[in-house]
Order: structure tokens, then C-alpha cells, then sequence
């Protein structure tokens, strides 16, 4: 070991690592972390944590252009999930920023991802603001990548989880962020162990091709380069060949065998230049390639002179290369490279179509904050990420479902969310395995238990805490409910009182007991019954003696012509018709004979006035096809009255209708 505690075997890439000038500014943290987890106690509790820190460090300083605090807190992770060291000594050695990420990354340990793939995109938006800093995501992903580049030394189950979980979660994440090169290594990487066979015949093909592809590309590109010089134009060009998954893609699309495949690499000229002229020089140099090469002009993609929503501008085209052979030319200016690179028009968004604006802004920020300067620590984004999703938070179920909620609710909405009956009886909940109130407010990517009790019935205070409007009807329906929970054996004592009597149990009696014993409504009526608060005994004087109520004159019932020209004008929603066959305004269809109770409409005939058929009229359906304007919704009189469940000239007294009482 050397002065600064580092093992010699790992002594030369630790001092390549920190000798990096990106990193001059953090090398005392990283130092002190190294010193820190180098002690003699630690080397046989954690054998591989050094070699693991410095592999995880490298992709987040190469790829991601990170700081020295995400590399301290990769150092520090297994030590303090182990409990070798408290989150609070953390925060005191190393500062509040490294203790921020290792909270973040202990929280996503926390998601249970078995369930990943009935929701992803829910789980992706869960994984990217579940940290206010969105250096949690970037170690995340360094973490996975560091997982399959040794994954031949885990155990078969883990091996199958980790490559469904990258799959489902990071490899989009890293897809939308515009780390291309990492989406690249996870497919590559996925498809070696989910489809073997496949990977090794086609990495053999190209193996067994490459010298005759080089050969090409040289063939290719040397005219190319020798035109654009004489035209003075200062280009550089560059040829990549596709993925192995990418190929196989093609494959599959195209139904073709690996020699079939036309397009296994692509050419791209980039103008170094920054000219006022750049599109008009975008153009010169497609006219100099395909003076030389034939084009298929099936295959150009003019996203120079119309740039995609995206902002992404290039010009591409297909070209017959030497030996007749098909090759894609892409053609931009330094500008656009850099803008297709940074991410603002990333692949992701041109390939999969546009994303919601809040999304893009986030990705965007990301983005930004990669090509930003590594000295930069702690940057976060608070603002980003309280303005995309301020309003939702991601729950999951013991079981690992995830639920969407809206930000502020509490454990009595998510009891509903999971069902009705569980809210009914919710009397808490477990949060992140700490047993919290109904009113606990939930947060982002917590892990909740419903506790529930037979006994457990809404109360009026569930209304001072309960946040969706959904739920705060649930609990005063419930409520509701329960204030006339008596009512159904109410009914059936006043109903057996007055048959007794060798009375109709009718609307006309239940409205003469409502207005005797001085109820709000019959519901009040049944409720006070069934509670026992009025003696049965006293049905029979309010029934018989009951002196007769000054009843005001009905207003004169509205005639038919007036009924139809209000539903012909919009001032009503339907004709009311009763049985009165001989009405001279309309007439019942002798073709189904309507009879009261069977639903209706009205059909407004040229010759013979307004005729009522049957829904189920077998002339219904090309009367309604043919003639839609002259149909008309009609409902029976009676019909209203039992819809209602009133006397049909008892609209007033509705439950729902509140008057004073006598």
C-alpha cells in the first residue's frame, strides 16, 4: 500500500483516475474516500468494493462527465448499506451533497421493479424524480452497466432480473437521455444473453466481412474527399457500422439474411465551417456525392430545409457505391452534429416521435447538465423537476404495483384508489414498514400497506383530510348512508302498519306520515321508524284523523302542442306521454302498440301529426337511420313517477329537495 492508502495492484488506475485533470477539484474528497475504505476491517468484508468503485467512477466521468462527490458516494454505498458507517457520519466527513445521493440511492433500492412491466413509462417517471438530485438516476445507470459487464459470475435468477430490469427501465432511460453510447453496450449486452445464437452469428459475419467493409469504406469515401477538397470545402467524414442489435432490427424487418442487409453502415460529412451559408453548402455537397454516386430518390430525408419539430436538421440519402452497393450519407454542419449530439434533438424524440414538453424539458436538463464542466457539484434539478411533476407521486402496493396519485394526497385516498370496501375500512397504513395515521400525507416512492378493521366504518372528520374529489364524495355517500342505515327496517314496519289497516301503501301515504310526523323527507320518515324515535301506534290516528291540508290549485297541466314546441326548441329534454290514445296531438303507431312502462319515442310524421312507437319497433331502426331529425326522447308519465320514486304530483317533496319543516 502506498502513502495514500491505495493497494498497489490497484494503485496504477486509481492514479490515472485521479490524476484527471476533470477531477482536480474533488481529488481531496476522492482521496479521503480511498484512504477511508481501504482500512484493514473492510478488505475482507468487501473484497471487490474497490475494483467495482473504480469501474462505476470510470463510466461516470467518461460517459457522463461527472463529478468526484457521485464517485464518493459509489465508494461509500455498500459500506453503508452494510451499517459499517451512519448516513449522518457521511454527511459530516464528506458532505451534504454525497449524503443527498446516497439517501437517493437508497431509496431506489427500495422500489420493488418485479412489476416494472405493467406500467413502465409510470415506473421511468417514478426512477427520475425520485431524488431531487438527477445524479441518483446517472450512478443508477453506471451501476447496471458495471452489473452486465460481470454478469457471467451472478447466479441465474439475478442474471435473468437484472437483464429484465435494464431492459424495461434503464435502457430507455438512457435511449431518452441521449447517453447513446451506453444504450449501445445495454443492447448489445441484453441481446448476448437473451438471444445468444443470434448475437454470435452475426458478430461472426462481421468479423469474417470487416477487411472487405474497410476496404469499402476507403474505396468509398477516398473520392469524396478529394472533390470536397477541390471545392474547398473543410469537411470531416466519418463511417460507423450499425449495433449487432441494431443489424438484427434489420434483419427482422426486412426479412433478409446478414448478406442481404444493405445498409450495415453509414457515412457522415460534417462541415467544420460555421457559415452564414451553411444549408446552401448542406446542399453543395449533396449535388458534389451524388455527381459521382447515383442516389435513390426515394430515400432522401430533407431535414435542412424543413427541420423536424425536434430542431434535428441533416440531410440524408442513399447512394450506389462502388460494386453496385447501397450506402446512407448523412450530410450536416458542425452546428447541427452538436445539436443532434447534445440531446435537444435527440434520437430518442425522431425516432419514437414527440414527447410531452415537461418530459423533454427534464431529459433536456439532464443533457445539460452532462455537457456542463465536472467542477459544477451538486447540481440538481429542483426547479425542472417540481415544474414537470409537482403533481403526481408513484405509490407502490406490497404486492409491487404501482399507483399514480396526485401530490398531497393521503393514506385514506390511496385506500380508496385500491378499492372502496379497503377505504371504507382503512384504520392506517404501514409506510416504508413505520406505521403512519390515515391522515399521513404519501410521498414519492412509497412502499404502503393498508391496515384495515371489520369495526372501521367514515366519520365527518375523514372530510378535513381526504384530497381527491372522488374520495371526498365516497365519504359522504358513505356518510349519508349511514345516517339512514335503519331506514329499509323503518319502511318495512310503517308498509306491514298500513296494510294492516287494509290500506294502499302508496306515494299519496307515505307523503301524508311525512308531512303527520313532520319529516324532511320519507328517507327521515323510514330512518326515525326504524330507530324506534316514533311509535308505529300512532300511523293509524295519521292516517284517519289527520285533518285534510289546504291543498293549492294545481297550475293547469301544459298542453301537448306547448310540451312539443319546448322539446323542439330545447327548452325540454323529452316529451311526457300518458296513456290517452285519443289525443288528437299524437297518436300510438298501430305497428307496435305501445303500452305504458315499454320505452318510447316520438316520431314527427309529414302528415299524420307526432306518432309514439316502441324502441323495439321493427321499423325503429330505419326510422332513426332515415329520418334522425324527426326523433324526438318521450318518456311515460308514469315512468317519471317511478324514476323517481314519487307520487307524480309530488316532484316537490324529493328527498333531495329540502323544505322548512311545519
Amino acid at each position: 500500500m502506498n502513502e495514500k492508502g491505495i493497494n498497489t495492484a490497484n494503485e496504477v488506475q486509481w492514479e490515472s483516475l485521479l490524476d484527471d485533470t476533470r477531477l482536480a477539484e474533488g481529488k481531496p474528497l476522492l482521496e479521503r474516500a480511498l484512504t477511508y475504505i481501504q482500512q484493514e476491517s473492510f478488505k475482507a468484508e468487501f473484497p471487490a468494493l474497490l475494483n467495482a468503485s473504480f469501474e462505476i467512477s470510470f463510466i461516470l466521468l467518461c460517459e457522463m462527465n461527472q463529478d468526484a462527490e457521485t464517485m464518493v458516494a459509489v465508494m461509500l454505498k455498500e459500506i453503508l448499506d452494510k451499517g459499517r458507517i451512519s448516513l449522518q457520519q457521511i454527511i459530516t466527513d464528506y458532505g451534504k451533497s454525497v449524503g443527498g445521493l446516497l439517501e437517493g440511492l437508497q431509496k431506489i433500492d427500495r422500489f420493488d421493479t418485479r412489476k416494472a412491466h405493467t406500467n413502465v413509462e409510470n415506473f421511468i417517471k417514478l426512477l427520475l424524480t425520485s431524488s431531487d438530485d438527477i445524479r441518483v438516476i446517472l450512478v443508477r445507470i453506471a451501476q447496471k452497466l458495471y452489473a452486465l459487464r460481470h454478469i457471467e459470475v451472478a447466479e441465474p435468477d439475478y442474471q435473468a432480473e437484472i437483464l429484465k430490469e435494464v431492459h424495461m427501465l434503464y435502457l430507455p432511460i438512457t435511449h431518452r437521455i441521449g447517453l447513446y453510447r451506453l444504450k449501445t453496450e445495454f443492447e448489445d449486452r441484453i441481446m448476448q444473453y437473451a438471444k445468444p445464437d443470434i448475437y454470435h452469428l452475426i458478430e461472426q459475419k462481421l468479423v469474417e466481412t470487416r477487411a472487405d467493409r474497410d476496404r469499402f469504406t476507403r474505396d468509398f469515401i477516398r473520392p469524396i474527399e478529394e472533390i470536397l477538397v477541390e471545392h474547398g470545402l473543410k469537411c470531416e467524414i466519418r463511417s460507423r457500422i450499425k449495433s449487432i442489435p441494431s443489424i438484427n432490427r434489420k434483419m427482422q424487418a426486412q426479412k433478409v439474411e446478414f448478406e442481404k442487409v444493405y445498409d450495415l453502415f453509414a457515412i457522415r460529412i460534417i462541415l467544420n465551417e460555421v457559415v452564414e451559408s451553411e444549408k446552401a453548402d448542406c446542399w453543395k455537397i449533396y449535388s458534389l456525392v451524388t455527381d459521382f454516386y447515383t442516389p435513390n430518390p426515394r430515400r432522401l430525408r430533407d431535414w435542412i430545409s424543413f427541420p423536424k419539430s425536434t430542431g434535428y436538421e441533416s440531410l440524408h440519402s442513399t447512394v450506389i457505391g462502388p460494386e453496385g452497393r447501397w450506402v446512407e450519407v448523412q450530410i450536416r454542419t458542425r452546428r447541427m452534429d452538436e445539436v443532434a449530439e447534445k440531446g435537444l434533438a435527440a434520437h430518442w424524440k425522431y425516432k419514437a416521435g414527440e414527447k410531452p414538453k415537461g418530459e423533454t424539458d427534464l431529459f433536456t436538463a439532464i443533457r445539460e447538465m452532462l455537457e456542463t464542466p465536472v467542477n459544477n457539484q451538486g447540481m440538481t434539478t429542483n426547479k425542472e423537476k417540481r415544474a414537470l411533476y409537482s403533481d403526481e407521486i408513484f405509490i407502490f402496493t406490497p404486492m409491487g404495483d404501482l399507483k399514480r396519485l396526485k401530490n398531497g394526497y393521503t393514506v385514506l385516498d390511496f385506500a380508496f384508489e385500491v378499492h372502496t370496501t379497503i377505504g371504507h375500512t382503512c384504520t392506517g397504513a404501514i409506510v416504508n414498514g413505520k406505521i403512519v395515521p390515515l391522515k399521513y400525507t404519501l410521498r414519492n416512492g412509497d412502499t404502503v400497506k393498508i391496515l384495515t378493521s371489520r369495526n372501521q366504518k367514515p366519520n365527518s372528520g375523514w372530510l378535513e383530510f381526504v384530497r381527491s374529489p372522488r374520495n371526498i364524495a365516497r365519504v359522504k355517500h358513505a356518510l349519508k348512508m349511514e345516517q339512514y342505515k335503519d331506514a329499509d327496517q323503518g319502511k318495512e314496519i310503517i308498509k306491514n302498519k298500513v296494510l294492516q289497516l287494509e290500506m294502499e301503501f302508496t306515494d299519496l301515504v307515505i307523503q301524508r306520515l311525512v308531512d303527520a310526523f313532520e319529516c324532511e323527507n320519507y328517507l327521515e320518515l323510514y330512518q326515525r321508524f326504524g330507530e324506534g324515535k316514533l311509535d308505529p301506534l300512532k300511523i293509524k290516528k295519521a292516517l284517519t284523523e289527520q285533518k285534510p291540508a289546504v291543498v293549492a290549485e294545481p297550475p293547469p297541466e301544459e298542453k301537448f302542442p306547448e310540451n312539443i314546441s319546448k322539446v323542439l326548441s330545447g327548452d325540454k329534454e323529452y316529451l311526457i306521454i300518458d296513456n290517452r290514445s285519443e289525443s288528437f296531438h299524437y297518436q300510438f303507431a298501430k305497428c307496435c302498440s305501445p303500452a305504458p312502462g315499454s320505452k318510447i319515442f316520438a316520431f314527427v310524421s309529414v302528415y299524420q301529426g307526432v306518432k309514439i312507437h316502441r324502441t323495439d319497433c321493427p321499423n325503429s331502426r330505419q326510422l332513426i337511420m332515415r329520418y334522425p331529425y324527426r326523433i324526438l326522447d318521450a318518456k311515460w308519465k308514469t315512468s317519471i313517477a317511478m324514476e323517481t320514486g314519487l307520487p307524480l304530483n309530488l316532484e316537490k317533496n324529493h328527498p333531495d329537495r329540502k323544505k322548512n319543516r311545519k
